[in-house]
């Protein structure tokens, strides 16, 4: 990566100044952002692990990664690394701000402003996936092509079908959205050009004229509770009705999950494409007007007083949202300027929803002292509220079975 970046710097007369160092303590001395996106373990191999420990004790789990039995051991695995980082800023470069892109976003986005004195912000992109559902509803309103069976699956064989549309939602829309990461809810919907009010067009069309198999799950907790949910059916692991082993809702609802083998083709694609770049079998402008994940853009508005307005930040609630815990960790559109990161005031949500938040960050604030403090008693009690454990036996045995395989990378749980 250090190669591929000094050649775009080269080849594009950047004149930036560019190291790499498998020592993060040489690279962080005065820095002024920080920039995390790390994984303990071989990221496909553990996170399947994360859902099968958990099928052989009868949960079926929908995606496994921020939430659910998945979600406390990707939670365990990560927090004493992020941790650890979090020292090192606080000894090296204190005033540096953090752009924490790694999952479970919520809990350690939580765990390094509970613990730590860090300046963190939690980044991700779900957000895309409710523009690309808002653009598949209204695509004939914008002369957008939808391939037949459109889904928005995050799964790496869609994306060719999936990025045109996301793309063209972006481009058109303007979307607010509240809550939490990953389990946000669209609370505006509006032309980006003419500010139109699009959200009843999509409320009708979806839930009374568009095809019944699109993101279904989705559309019958946006008729059920009256806001538009953002991350798509598979990414919605928040709730209890998604793992219901007489009910088979993965069945009624066709909810995919990951594909383990599609994202280490994705990997070695994005391996590939950068050494072919490094070695000159393609150009450095096949690079140029790739999708981002704004680290840019919040620098520079940050350096320069941009007041740059982003769609999705990750900060403590602080009463954006009022009827969420304060101190908790809630997903709204923000601005970022050289006066820091601010989340906007978007009012309190329904309460339905907000209530099904406060379960989720209940849940994930427990996680975060048991899996900080390495306390199987406190960890027993998080398993517990987890809407998809509904047996205490079953609770003892999947973290039991996630000690045990995953010990070497879950020191704090070790004798």
């Amino acid at each position: 990566m250090t190669a591929l970046a000094q050649k775009m710097n080269a080849e594009w007369g950047a004149n930036m100044t560019i190291r790499g160092t498998a020592n993060r303590r040489e690279a962080l001395p005065n820095a002024d952002f920080v920039v995390l996106s790390v994984q303990v373990g071989p990221r496909e191999k553990v996170w399947e692990m994360d859902w099968k420990i958990p099928l052989k004790h009868g949960v079926r789990q929908p995606y496994a990664e921020n939430s659910g039995p998945g979600g406390f051991a990707h939670t365990a695995r990560n927090l004493p690394l992020m941790i650890d980082i979090a020292r090192d800023i606080e000894e090296l470069c204190p005033d540096a701000w953090c752009l924490n892109y790694t999952n479970p976003l919520i809990r350690l986005t939580w765990a390094m402003h509970r613990y730590t004195n860090v300046k963190v912000v939690g980044m991700c992109h779900q957000l895309m996936w409710g523009y690309t559902i808002a653009m598949a509803i209204l695509a004939d309103r914008y002369g957008v092509e939808i391939p037949p069976n459109f889904n928005v699956h995050t799964n790496y064989a869609n994306k060719k079908y999936r990025d045109p549309v996301m793309a063209a939602g972006f481009k058109h829309l303007d979307i607010k959205a509240a809550g939490l990461n990953h389990f946000s809810w669209a609370t505006d919907i509006r032309d980006r050009a003419t500010g139109e009010d699009l959200y009843p067009l999509v409320r009708q069309r979806w839930l009374h004229e568009y095809r019944k198999d699109f993101e279904p799950y989705s559309r019958e907790l946006f008729e059920i509770f009256g806001l538009m949910p953002t991350p798509g059916d598979a990414h919605i692991e928040f709730t209890q009705w998604t793992h219901d082993p007489l009910a088979k809702p993965w069945e009624k609802y066709n909810i995919e999950l990951q594909s383990w083998d599609g994202n280490l083709v994705r990997r070695a694609d994005r391996r590939q494409l950068a050494r072919d770049v490094v070695n000159g079998k393609l150009p450095v402008d096949t690079l140029k007007n790739q999708p981002t994940e704004y680290v840019p853009e919040i620098v520079e508005a940050i350096t320069f007083n941009d007041n740059f307005y982003y769609h999705q930040l990750n900060l403590p609630n602080h009463g954006l949202i009022p009827n969420l815990p304060d101190d908790a960790i809630v997903e709204v559109p923000g601005v970022i300027s050289g006066f820091g990161i601010h989340g906007l005031a978007m009012g309190p949500l329904p309460e339905a929803i907000a209530e099904m938040c406060r379960r989720e960050l209940a849940y994930s604030s427990l996680v975060v002292d048991a899996c900080y403090h390495g306390d199987k008693e406190l960890a027993l009690q998080a398993m517990l509220l987890d809407p998809m454990v509904n047996d205490i036996d079953r609770a003892r045995a999947i973290l039991k079975d996630f000690y045990v395989e995953f010990a070497e990378y879950l020191p704090q749980f070790q004798p």
